[in-house]
């Protein structure tokens, strides 16, 4: 089979990153990260609503890049939040659109991946793929117990890119990832923190019971929230967007720039600089609770995602938890060369693509 081009989609929560992988996923063609309005993105009633007015931009943008779409061999999107789904890569159909598009699922801008995918490579006569979902974890039996019966733990995380960074640090120091133990915290918009043994996420501590960060609030106590949950004034809407959108920094600082939090605090802004360390400090609790699943044989603490740029915040997470184990700084993701690389593989026929 030969295999041509492979566009890669990346929704995020105010921004789609697109490339397009070519000669067998070594070079990437084209890359680009669409910002998207941030009132365009609020004005939308949920994530899926969203899907035709980013289909639109991304095929305006490669259109006004010459890009000629018969070139694809396949388009392959970030997996989203749903449940049922497994580590690996599934070919999105129709069934698989509407669990990604549902409101039974966590308000997720990564489901926007394979809708996406299968809106652009349908009408192509493509196949449209997502890989390495949120929700692919291998979660231990223990640690889905939560504490109310019949209320389990799901496993939710940056699987794609925190499987990628493991690999290319495993690489780096001439060791196979899957004899490693890791603890991996990805920080961007959301932030999620995972302990891997064998080569799988064997726990998590995700947007909803983990720490805060730029736009979501992460764990809180339950008296409080309860609260809020039926003070009258709150509807489930706004529950939602409080967890997911306009919790964390953004509720305290009305920002999710982190750059913008580092100028303030520069400037001698005392209350940015207490809301910033609260963050690191929560980021570093959530390492230090992953730590006991792996019985405190942790090889490496990797830190990853856009906002591990910040030496303020890596430096503050490293002060707080520095003791369980070496901290590896691997700012930015590989998550458009991990989508690529996994939908090559399936090409190829060196991995089967599972069907939802």
């Amino acid at each position: 089979m030969r295999i041509r081009d492979i566009l890669v989609i990346n929704p995020g929560s105010t921004s789609t990153k697109i490339a397009i992988y070519t000669n067998q996923n070594e070079d990437v063609l084209f890359e680009k990260n669409i910002i998207h309005d941030e009132e365009i993105i609020l004005s939308f009633p949920n994530v899926a609503s969203q899907r035709e007015y980013r289909r639109e931009m991304i095929l305006q943008m490669l259109e006004e890049d010459g890009y000629d779409l018969t070139n694809l061999s396949a388009v392959v999107g970030r997996g989203g939040m749903v449940y049922e789904l497994a580590g690996g890569g599934y070919r999105v159909n129709e069934r698989l659109c509407d669990r990604l598009a549902s409101s039974d699922i966590p308000q997720h801008a990564s489901s926007l991946g394979g809708l996406l995918a299968y809106a652009i490579a349908t009408p192509l006569g493509l196949p449209a793929y997502i890989y390495d979902s949120t929700m692919g974890c291998d979660l231990l039996d223990v640690v889905k117990l939560t504490g109310i019966a019949g209320v389990e733990k799901y496993g939710a995380t940056h699987l794609l890119n925190s499987r990628a960074q493991a690999i290319k640090y495993a690489a780096s120091i001439g060791r196979d990832y899957k004899d490693l133990q890791f603890i991996v915290c990805h920080m961007g918009g959301g932030i999620t923190a995972n302990a891997w043994r064998d080569g799988k996420v064997i726990d998590t501590a995700a947007y909803d019971d983990g720490p805060m960060a730029p736009e979501r609030s992460g764990g809180i106590p339950l008296l409080l929230f309860k609260k809020l949950c039926f003070d009258g004034r709150h509807t489930e809407k706004d529950m939602e967007d409080l967890i997911s959108g306009k919790g964390g920094i953004y509720s305290y600082l009305g920002t999710k720039d982190c750059l913008e939090v580092e100028n303030r605090i520069e400037g001698g802004d005392d209350y940015a600089k207490l809301v910033y360390e609260a963050m690191a400090l929560q980021v570093a609790k959530s390492v230090a609770g992953l730590s006991c699943v792996l019985k405190g044989q942790v090889d490496v603490i990797i830190l990853t995602g856009g906002i591990a740029r910040s030496k303020m915040l890596t430096d503050m997470i490293t002060e707080y938890c520095g003791h369980i184990g070496k901290i590896e700084v691997m700012a930015g993701e590989g998550e458009m060369e991990a989508l690529a690389g996994g939908t090559l593989r399936m090409l190829m026929g060196e991995e089967i693509a599972k069907e939802y």
